[in-house]
C-alpha cells in the first residue's frame, strides 16, 4: 500500500513540474523545454524583439541540461534565441544540435566567428543577417540550403565554405557582404537566388558552375570591383538586373544556351568596351544595355532580329554601332527604328596583325563578297625560317595556308617548333637530328672535314646530350660554347682535331665520352670554363694511359674506362665504380681506424682479400687462387670522398660481392660496409677474326693477370674475340 502512494505522488509532481518548465533560465541562458521528448531548444527571454540581454559575452551551449532532476538533451538554437546580442563574443554549439532557427544570431556584431557543427542540418532565413564582425565561416556539409538574408550585410565576412551538400543560395543570403573578395560555388547549386551576392563590391571575379540553371533578379547587382564573368551553358536566361550597375565589368561571355536577357541586366556597366549577343538570344529586355556608355560597338549574331525592349541600349553620350549579320540591315532597321542609324555590317579591318617568331607570315586578299561588302577573305601562309617547321596557328588550326574570314581588326600568331633534323657543318655535308624528349643532339653521317658546327637552327638551349657521330672529323671554333645546359659529350673515333672555345663555358658538362684510340688532337681552349674536376673523362681501356699524358686531356683529374660509369653503386657510404675487370672501391675514413679489410667474393667464395693500414698503405694481399703475374698499386688514394683502390684482375660481366670492415689498435672493429657489384661487358668478345693471318705482327701482353693480344691497334683476348 505504502508503494502504490509513493508512486502516485510522484507521477503528479512530474506532471506539475511539465506545466511550469516550458520556459526555464538555467546558467545565462534560457530553453523551451519538451518534457515529452526530453528535448531543450536554446530560446531568448522575450521572443527575440531586441534586444533581450545586451549583457552577454559567452554562450557556451551544452548537450544537455538538467532541470528539476530530469535531463534534457539540446537540440535546437530558436527563433531570435539570440536576436541583437551586440555583446555576444564567442559561442559554443555542441553536436547533437540539428537546427539554427531565423535570425538566431541577428546583429550578434561582436561575434568574429562560429564554428558550426556537423549535425547542424538546417539553418534559418537570417541567422547571421549584420552579423558585422564575423569574419570567416564554414558551413557544414550538411546543409543543403543557405537561407535567405543568412549572411547578410556582414561586412568583415572575408572567407566562406559553401560544401558541395548545398543546392541552393537563398536570396540575399551574402548580400553587402563587402569583405569577400571571391567566392567558390559549388557544382551541386542549382539555384542562385534574388540579390544573393548583390553589393559585394570586394569580388573581382566569379565563377559560376555548370550545374546553375537559373539566376535571381540582381544576384550580383552592384558588385563593383567584378572584371569579368563567364556565364554557364546551363543557363537559358540572363535575369534581369543580374550585373546591373557592375561597373568595373570589361568581359562578359554569354553562352549559346541563352535564348533571353532581362531587364536592366547589364545596366550601368559603364566599363564594357564590346558585346557580343549570340544567335539563340530571341528577346532583349527593357534597358538591358542602358547606360553602358564605354560600348565601342555590340555585335548581333542572329540573322532574325531579337524581340527588343525600351532603352535596350540607351546611351546619352555615345551612338556605337551595332553590327548585324551580312544582308539583314533592313529587317534590323525596320524592327528597330530607335536605333536605325547605328545598324551596320561589321567594318572593313584597318589592320591585320601577324606574329610569328622563326618565321613569318605572308598575307594574300581574295576578294570579298559584293552582297555585303564588309566580309573580306585572306589566304594566310606560315613561312618558316631555315631550322624550324611550321607546328599550328594560335587557335589549333593546322591548315597552312588557311583561309581567313576577317570582319574586324584581327592578329593572327603562326607556331613554329625546331626542325628535328637538317643539315650542318662544312657545304652542309654532315646531318644532325634532335630529339626533344630526351634532349639528346646527334651529329654525324657524312665523312667530310668541317671547320664549324653552324646549325640551320642555332644549338637548342635546352640540350643535355651531345653525340659526335663516327664520320665527323673534326668539331670546330665555338661549336657549342656556352650551352649551359649541356651534361654530357660523346666524341666518335674519328674525330682527330677539336678546335678553341669548341666547348667554352659549358660549365654543366659531367661526362665526356671519346672513343678514339690515341687521343684526339684538342686545342687548348677547347674546354674552357669546364670544371675539369667535376667533368670525368672516359676513354677505351687500353688508352687510359695515353690521354692522361696527352695535352687538354690530363687536365681532367678524373679518367676511366669507358662503362665504369653506367653501373656505379653506392652502399652504406661505400662508392664502387665497376670496369670490365677492375672495380674502384672508394670508403669513408673513420678517425679510430688503425687498418682497412676488404674481401672480395664471388659465388659466396673469397676471391681475394686486401689490408690497408689508416694511411691507405697497401700492408697486405691474398688471392685464392693464386693470380699469378697481377700487379697492384703499393697505396690507396686519398679523395674527398675518402681512401679509393682499385681491384684488379676480375672477370667482366660478373657480380661479385664486398665486405670491408675497418678496426682501431686494438683488432675491435669500428665499422664495416657490405654489398655487390656487377662488372660490366663492354670488353667482351663481339666477332671472332684471325689473329694471325694478313702477315701482321701480333703481340702477347699480360694485363692484371690475363693474357691479351695486340694485332696493329686491335686487342684480342686468348681465343681470339675482338676486343676493341
Amino acid at each position: 500500500m505504502k508503494t502504490k502512494l509513493f508512486t502516485l505522488l510522484f507521477a503528479v509532481a512530474a506532471s506539475v513540474g511539465t506545466m511550469f518548465a516550458e520556459k526555464v533560465k538555467i546558467g545565462n541562458l534560457y530553453y523551451n523545454l519538451d518534457a515529452t521528448n526530453r528535448t531543450a531548444k536554446v530560446t531568448s527571454q522575450n521572443g527575440g524583439y531586441p534586444y533581450w540581454s545586451t549583457t552577454i559575452t559567452t554562450a557556451n551551449i551544452t548537450s544537455s541540461v538538467t532541470y528539476a532532476s530530469v535531463t534534457y538533451s539540446v537540440t535546437s538554437i530558436g527563433n531570435q534565441a539570440f536576436y541583437g546580442c551586440s555583446g555576444l563574443t564567442s559561442v559554443t554549439i555542441p553536436n547533437s544540435v540539428t537546427s539554427i532557427g531565423n535570425y538566431a544570431f541577428y546583429e550578434c556584431t561582436g561575434l568574429t566567428s562560429i564554428e558550426i557543427p556537423n549535425s547542424v542540418t538546417s539553418i534559418g532565413d537570417g541567422a547571421f543577417c549584420k552579423c558585422s564582425g564575423l569574419t570567416s565561416v564554414t558551413i557544414p556539409n550538411t546543409i543543403t540550403r543557405i537561407g535567405d538574408y543568412a549572411f547578410y550585410k556582414c561586412h568583415s565576412l572575408t572567407s566562406v565554405t559553401i560544401p558541395h551538400s548545398v543546392t541552393s543560395i537563398g536570396e540575399a543570403a551574402f548580400n553587402g557582404c563587402t569583405g569577400l573578395t571571391s567566392i567558390t560555388i559549388p557544382n551541386s547549386v542549382t539555384s542562385i537566388g534574388k540579390d544573393a551576392f548583390g553589393y559585394c563590391t570586394g569580388f573581382t571575379s566569379i565563377e559560376i558552375p555548370n550545374s546553375v540553371t537559373s539566376i535571381g533578379y540582381g544576384a550580383f547587382e552592384n558588385c563593383s570591383s567584378l572584371t569579368s564573368v563567364t556565364i554557364p551553358n546551363s543557363v537559358t536566361g540572363i535575369g534581369g538586373g543580374v550585373f546591373k550597375s557592375c561597373t568595373g565589368l570589361t568581359s562578359v561571355t554569354i553562352p549559346y544556351s541563352v535564348t533571353s536577357i532581362g531587364n536592366q541586366a547589364f545596366k550601368d556597366c559603364s566599363g564594357l568596351t564590346s558585346m557580343t549577343i549570340p544567335n539563340s538570344v530571341t528577346s532583349i529586355g527593357d534597358w538591358a544595355f542602358g547606360h553602358c556608355c564605354g560600348l565601342t560597338s555590340v555585335t548581333i549574331e542572329a540573322e532574325t532580329p531579337p524581340t527588343l525592349g525600351t532603352n535596350a541600349f540607351y546611351c546619352y553620350t555615345n551612338t556605337y554601332p551595332i553590327h548585324v549579320p551580312c544582308n539583314t540591315a533592313s529587317a534590323y532597321k525596320s524592327a528597330w527604328p530607335n536605333y536605325a542609324s547605328q545598324i551596320k555590317y561589321a567594318p572593313l579591318p584597318d589592320k591585320i596583325t601577324t606574329h610569328a617568331e622563326n618565321g613569318n607570315v605572308d598575307i594574300a586578299s581574295l576578294g570579298y563578297y559584293t552582297a555585303c561588302d564588309t566580309e573580306l577573305y585572306y589566304e594566310l601562309t606560315a613561312v618558316p625560317n631555315y631550322g624550324y617547321h611550321f607546328t599550328q596557328w594560335s587557335d589549333g588550326l593546322k591548315d597552312n595556308p588557311r583561309i581567313a574570314q576577317i570582319t574586324q581588326d584581327t592578329t593572327f600568331t603562326a607556331e613554329f617548333a625546331y626542325d628535328r633534323v637538317g643539315t650542318c657543318g662544312k657545304d652542309l655535308a654532315l646531318t644532325w637530328s634532335y630529339d626533344h624528349s630526351t634532349k639528346v643532339l646527334t651529329i654525324g653521317n657524312a665523312g667530310e672535314f668541317t671547320e664549324n658546327m653552324q646549325f640551320g637552327v642555332e644549338a637548342p638551349n635546352e640540350i643535355e646530350e651531345l653525340v659526335i657521330g663516327n664520320n665527323v672529323t673534326a668539331i670546330g671554333e665555338n661549336a657549342f660554347a656556352g650551352i649551359e645546359t649541356l651534361k654530357k659529350i660523346t666524341i666518335g673515333e674519328s674525330v682527330m682535331t677539336i678546335y678553341n672555345n669548341a666547348f667554352y663555358n659549358c660549365v654543366n658538362l659531367k661526362k665526356i665520352f671519346n672513343y678514339r684510340q690515341t687521343p684526339t688532337n684538342a686545342y687548348s681552349t677547347a674546354f674552357d670554363g669546364v670544371d675539369k674536376f667535376e667533368c670525368v673523362l672516359y676513354v677505351l681501356p687500353n688508352s687510359i694511359d695515353m690521354y692522361k699524358n696527352a695535352a687538354v686531356w690530363r687536365d681532367f683529374y678524373y679518367t676511366y674506362a669507358i662503362g665504369a660509369e653506367e653501373t656505379t653503386v653506392t652502399t652504406n657510404d661505400v662508392t664502387v665504380e665497376p670496369q670490365d675487370n677492375a672495380a674502384t672501391l672508394t670508403w669513408p675514413t673513420n678517425d679510430n681506424a688503425a687498418s682497412y679489410t676488404i674481401e672480395i667474393t664471388k659465388d659466396g667464395v673469397v676471391f681475394c682479400t686486401l689490408t690497408f693500414n689508416a694511411n691507405g698503405q697497401l700492408t697486405g694481399i691474398a688471392f685464392a687462387p693464386s693470380r699469378n703475374g697481377s700487379h697492384h698499386a703499393p697505396a690507396a688514394l686519398m679523395t674527398a670522398n675518402g681512401l679509393q683502390f682499385t681491384v684488379t684482375g676480375l672477370n667482366s660481366n660478373t657480380q661479385y660481392g664486398y665486405n670491408l670492415t675497418a678496426k682501431d689498435a686494438n683488432d675491435q672493429t669500428v665499422a664495416t660496409y657490405s654489398g655487390e657489384f656487377t662488372t660490366t661487358g663492354e670488353g667482351t668478345a663481339t666477332g671472332f677474326e684471325d689473329v694471325q693471318g694478313n702477315n701482321v705482327q701480333c703481340t702477347k701482353v699480360l694485363i692484371d693477370g690475363t693474357i691479351f693480344i695486340l694485332r696493329g691497334e686491335k686487342v684480342y683476348n686468348a681465343q681470339g674475340a675482338l676486343v676493341k
